[in-house]
């Protein structure tokens, strides 16, 4: 019998060690000791991002570092396997830092009206020889509801729960859709209001809402990246790290991100002056759910594989109300957990919420909505009718596949202007430059055309140009100088123009497929934590945006968390959900000769067509 060798790996400035065996790499070590590492490719050895500094012995592949940075002393996590103890630093840039997180959606005009979990008040005489009722029959005669279901746990509480309270008792009824449910019985007092947790779950962050299920007002929130980066930055890739290592890992890491901010729900909670009580997790009574199709599958511990290969059908479009104990969540373990239904593989809850959020269901006008991120979805229609799809954006606009791309994190240029030969830029917390985040490349990319520093395909015009470098075959555009050089390529530019070239591409499909142009659109709903911080006017130069009036624009903000909560509290928007859910017909992208054609005439800016933007082409021509 054989034992298998072990390594133990620090990891600073953290502090945190943990035990791997022979043949796992650094990158492993840091998922398994929940060290967050810039994983762009999912450990594939491309993007250059995970880059550390490592004392011990130690056997690295070079990948795509050049040799200035080799020379230094750096390694990639991802390439690098222990072969003693390890000592690792993480530098700075190659942290994942809490950043720019979008939390907030437009007002919701919904009210409280069969939530998720609801309270029942029931006061009933107590027994006696002549009345000799059992104490759960007693209960649902009481509530008039004989074919209320109870829980074990809830069950075994009642008896102590009815005499305490002297025969006058709260019962938590929970809507689990197969029938209603008593998850917990205590004796009625005044007090604490019953909780429920709406979350979003990203490719890339996680946000999360303590709602009061009464009154529907939220009241405290959190977010935080979601931790399963550390397997790369894209669904595919976690899908590829799920088919090479299994579900489970994935699983663990989402649910440990929801558990900590659950935790951090509570302390923020509890920290209000205002309290008659404080609350436990546990007293979290339920917990409704946005996300993408492989974030559900991930979180329910379901195989996703089936999602990445034609004809791309995942495990259930609109899973069952499970119990937060199946699950692993720190919650109140018979909480009811929804997730809201996805359309496709590719097109999710989150999508469905953003349309609940947006009323576009309900409306007689033409509506688009685009949801920005690591995929572009895209919703046509309007009460009647309703079209989809989603196109593989990638992640560029979220500072992937470009050199000095990152995150919306302290020191990511965000806002981006120039004239002539000057560049003004403003940096997330007002700190020095680190990198450029998408609504930054957006506004770069846009100022550089609009100036003439890029022609229409996107190629940087060097001649004339104080802020162009040539070294050797590669042209860069500098942005900042110092310490730090801040500088995009044609190669980040190429990725740039590709990913808004899918999405607009995506967009032409919906409109052309039902005889329409963009300028039958009478409002455009732009989704999604990214999509809030795009500048229309920027987004509309490189031809992101169609080319349409500032006032039929409107951002909704996180629509997957509003739709969240939405459902949370209303058994009608449940309903709802489950309309959008049948109304919405999907199209297929991946096969579709007429997306590819659109997609081509998108890889120029802002299009080949220049008479659908004719705004852009006035502005070049002043």
């Amino acid at each position: 019998m054989f034992s298998v060798m072990a390594h133990r790996v620090t990891f600073f400035p953290r502090n945190v060690s943990v035990e791997i065996p022979d043949g796992e790499t650094v990158l492993d070590a840091a998922i398994a000791a929940g060290v967050q590492i810039n994983s762009v490719c999912g450990g594939e050895g491309t993007c250059g991002k995970c880059q550390i500094i490592v004392e011990g012995p130690h056997k690295a592949e070079r990948g795509p570092l050049d040799d200035q940075v080799w020379s230094r002393g750096y390694r990639l996590a991802c390439r690098t396997l222990p072969e003693g103890d390890l000592s690792v630093f993480v530098p700075e840039e190659s942290q994942v830092r809490v950043g720019k997180i979008m939390t907030s959606y437009r007002d919701l005009v919904v009210h409280p009206a069969g939530p998720l979990v609801d309270t029942l008040v029931a006061e009933m005489s107590a027994p006696s020889i002549e009345d000799h009722l059992a104490d759960m029959e007693r209960l649902r005669c009481a509530l008039e509801r004989p074919d209320l279901d109870i829980a074990l746990p809830a069950l075994r509480e009642l008896p102590v729960a009815l005499r305490s309270g002297n025969w006058k008792v709260m019962a938590k009824v929970a809507r689990a859709g197969t029938g209603d449910c008593i998850i917990k019985v205590r004796p009625a007092v005044n007090g604490c209001h019953d909780l429920g947790a709406a979350v979003d779950i990203g490719t890339t962050t996680v946000a999360i809402e303590l709602i009061d299920l009464h009154t529907g007002r939220t009241v405290a929130q959190a977010s935080d990246y979601n931790r399963q980066l550390v397997a790369g930055e894209d669904v595919l890739a976690r899908i590829a790290y799920a088919e090479d290592r299994g579900v489970g890992r994935l699983q663990e890491l989402i649910i440990g991100t929801i558990n900590q901010l659950v935790s951090d729900l509570c302390a923020l909670r509890n920290a209000q002056e205002d309290l008659t009580c404080q609350i436990r997790a546990d007293e979290i009574m339920a917990l409704s759910v946005g996300g993408n199709t492989a974030m559900i599958h991930m979180l329910l511990g379901l195989d996703p594989r089936n999602i990445r290969y034609e004809p791309y059908i995942p495990i259930t479009h609109g899973p069952p109300v499970l119990k937060a104990s199946e699950l692993g969540l720190n919650i109140h373990p018979l909480a009811p957990v929804y997730c809201i239904p996805g359309r496709a593989s590719y097109v999710g809850g989150d999508v469905t919420a953003d349309v609940l959020l947006s009323g576009m269901h309900r409306k007689d006008e033409l509506a688009l909505l685009i949801d920005v991120g690591t995929n572009g979805e895209v919703v046509l229609g309007n009460r009647d009718w309703m079209l989809t799809c989603s196109t593989s954006a990638g992640p560029a606009f979220e500072g992937g596949e470009v050199s000095c791309g990152m995150r919306a994190t302290a020191g990511a240029i965000e806002r981006v202007r120039m004239v002539d030969q000057n560049i003004d830029y403003t940096t997330i917390g007002r700190t020095a430059p680190r990198g450029i985040c998408g609504s930054g490349l957006i506004d770069l990319v846009a100022q550089m055309f609009l100036n003439g520093h890029l022609d229409r395909k996107g190629h940087i015009q060097a001649e004339g140009s104080e802020l162009a470098r040539s070294t050797g075959k590669v042209v860069k555009f500098v942005i900042h100088t110092g310490e730090r050089e801040i500088a995009i390529t044609d190669d980040d530019i190429a990725n740039i123009i590709r990913t808004k070239a899918a999405i607009y591409a995506g967009c032409s499909v919906l409109i052309d497929s039902v005889g329409m142009s963009f300028n039958d659109v009478d409002r455009v709903y732009i989704a999604g934590g990214f999509g809030g911080h795009i500048d229309i006017g920027n987004a509309q130069l490189i031809g992101l945006l169609p080319d349409l009036p500032r006032e039929r624009f409107e951002f909704i903000g996180n629509g997957s968390l509003g739709g969240a909560k939405m459902c949370l509290i209303s058994e009608e928007s449940r309903k709802e959900a489950a309309g959008i859910f049948d109304a919405m017909t999907y199209l297929d992208l991946s096969s579709s000769h007429e997306f590819f054609d659109q997609y081509s005439s998108a890889l120029f800016l802002p299009h080949t067509d220049m008479d659908q933007f004719p705004s852009v082409r006035r502005m070049l021509e002043r």
